[in-house]
């Protein structure tokens, strides 16, 4: 079979995960209501057009403006961001392309690198990820974290980290981030491998009703164990989600046995398949790696890795 080229590839993934858009930075003009003198000497309403300093960002497929930028903004393509990450992995032959896409109408391009072989975690196999994240907004720069997925119910989970050495600014060169990218993935290889220890150290911890009772208090604002006034003022939108975290939990020990593992596995499962995510294309995923359902997943990992600790 024919070795395709690194352009190749990239046309290949853009064209299969719908990322084949560009973004252009569109002058914005205002429109000003002013009077005017016509010919005739008489006044008339008239419309000024106005330059502004700011610049659209303007996705070709979508027709939408993603976000406004001043003129200096340099513009990040998907084909860069692409050819950023297949150029980083060489030298990686346990990588591969698993998924791409974009998130909220092209301001965010993620690439999923599926990492050769699976883990173990008890009864559980687990998938594990490289996550790229770039945007195509101007809001973030280039991210590289780890995801996973439990293989029995589909559970993910990612994890992005805040330090610099895990994030690489637009601002800097091309040749830059190249050179970058494959600390940034060696980084994440490793990151990957301790997540997995921990979930190890997870599933021997044993827990308590009231070590979930507190866990779904610190990520819904109430419990089962809290005072009947809290209950009562709940709204019930609020009661439904405990109750529905509480079931997803069961569903979980009831494989994983009462321990930390099944505990933050619940909530994972909860974010994954039940919690309220964006109804667009990617938005369930958008919310897991990036928006609230991250958040919840982040708040149950923390918890857990305390209870751990004890």
């Amino acid at each position: 079979m024919e070795t395709l080229t690194i352009e190749q590839q990239v046309k290949q993934i853009l064209v299969n995960n719908d990322l084949d858009f560009r973004i252009e930075k569109m002058p914005l003009v205002g429109l000003q209501n002013i009077i005017t003198v016509g010919n005739d000497g008489d006044l008339i309403n008239d419309i000024s057009h106005v330059k502004s300093p700011y610049f659209g960002l303007y996705n070709t497929k979508s027709g939408n403006i993603i976000n406004t930028v001043k003129e200096g903004y340099t513009i990040s393509q998907n084909d860069e961001i692409v050819e950023l990450v297949l150029r980083g992995m060489k030298g990686y032959g346990n990588l591969s392309v698993q998924k791409a896409g974009s998130l909220n109408d092209g301001r965010r391009v993620f690439i999923q690198l599926a990492i050769e072989g699976v883990a173990k975690v008890g009864d559980d196999t687990i998938k594990r990820y490289v996550t790229v994240i770039d945007s195509n907004d101007g809001s973030s720069g280039l991210s590289i974290g780890i995801g996973d997925l439990t293989m029995s119910c589909q559970n993910q989970f990612w994890k992005f980290y805040k330090r610099g050495n895990a994030k690489m600014r637009h601002t800097a060169s091309l040749t830059q981030r190249i050179q970058e990218i494959p600390n940034l993935i060696e980084l994440a290889l490793n990151e990957s491998m301790q997540q997995i220890e921990t979930y190890q150290k997870f599933a021997s911890v044993k827990v308590s009703d009231m070590d979930t009772h507190k866990l779904v208090e610190l990520i819904n604002g109430v419990s089962k164990a809290s005072s009947v006034k809290d209950l009562s003022e709940a709204s019930t939108r609020t009661i439904n989600a405990m109750e529905n975290l509480y079931e997803m939990i069961r569903v979980e020990m009831a494989q994983k046995s009462k321990t930390l593992w099944g505990l933050h596995s619940g909530v994972t499962r909860w974010t994954t398949h039940e919690k309220s995510a964006p109804r667009r294309e990617n938005g369930r995923i958008e919310s897991s790696m990036i928006g609230t359902n991250y958040r919840t997943n982040q708040q149950s990992f923390e918890y857990a890795s305390q209870l751990a600790l004890v």
